[in-house]
């Protein structure tokens, strides 16, 4: 107990003394270990101001340097207008850690992105199609069974594998196209069963059978909106020889206007008639 009692009042003095030593200001920071941690200081700061220009897409078409001593930073380069530059000194000065900014970037009247950010943001827009096409495949319930492969060069998208019917190719199809960015569909997906659409519907002419497959993308198109309505299910839709019908209800005026700019956008469609109705309430959609 006493030798208990004894280290207890031990570490309490080693506290006072450490704490008057402190006070007193005995205790320094050797003038290297200072100069190292300001060192990887402005190197954060640097990354960050870096990292924040890479997110804008003015201003990381354009080759800009950023340099940073004690928090201050200075930036080099050269950009197409004022408000370019102006707008790379207030994205550097809203950077946390950033005491000061010297804008140095030269305004240079016509000048182009650079090579390599070109390349960069090509590359980067190519993965983020076929990250965003992916994901829309596998969400899709419609193609369940299908084997596809998707390969994306210059916003253009390639589509091969194996669909089960006309209607899985012309709506994968569809579903690309949909997507922003996207420059062109190559679509090289086999058919397993050709004669699908036509064993689904037998006796229908060649016509009919058009109009239904256009209206079918047109409701693939829908469904791949569908967070963007209160239920997707309720709109109907009909085509005759490229003029579409909508019809139904949906909760608002917004999703009325999503709806047509939705079916216009599907290749095939001339017109569009919309006669959906806007719901009073969310129940009635349900029913």
């Amino acid at each position: 107990m006493k030798r208990t009692s004894l280290i207890l009042l031990l570490g309490l003095l080693a506290l006072v003394i450490v704490a008057g030593v402190a006070w007193r200001g005995q205790i320094s920071v050797p003038d290297s270990a200072r100069d190292m941690f300001r060192e990887v200081s402005d190197a954060t700061i640097t990354g960050q101001v870096k990292t924040a220009f890479a997110l804008s897409k003015r201003i990381s078409a354009y080759e800009i340097g950023v340099d940073t001593k004690d928090g201050m930073v200075t930036l080099t380069g050269q950009a197409p207008s004022e408000i370019d530059r102006e707008l790379a000194g207030a994205i550097a000065k809203d950077t946390t850690g950033v005491r000061q900014v010297d804008n140095q970037i030269r305004v240079e009247p016509g000048l182009k992105p650079s090579d390599a950010s070109l390349r960069e943001s090509s590359r980067v827009a190519d993965l983020e199609i076929h990250a965003d096409l992916r994901e829309r495949l596998a969400a899709s319930e419609h193609l369940s069974g299908s084997e596809i492969h998707v390969s994306v060069k210059d916003r253009v998208v390639t589509l091969t594998g194996r669909v089960q019917t006309p209607h899985q190719k012309t709506g994968v199809e569809q579903l690309a196209r949909s997507l922003p960015n996207v420059a062109n569909v190559a679509n090289q997906l086999n058919v397993a069963n050709p004669n699908a659409a036509q064993a689904e519907t037998p006796g229908v002419s060649e016509q009919e059978r058009k109009d239904k497959e256009l209206a079918n993308q047109i409701s693939f198109a829908l469904f791949i909106e569908r967070d963007n309505f209160a239920n997707v299910a309720a709109i109907e839709v009909e085509n005759r020889n490229g003029a579409v019908t909508l019809s139904g209800a949906v909760a608002s005026r917004a999703e009325r206007a999503l709806a047509e700019r939705v079916a216009r956008g599907v290749k095939g469609v001339s017109v569009v008639s919309n006669r959906l109705s806007i719901a009073s309430n969310r129940q009635a959609l349900s029913l």
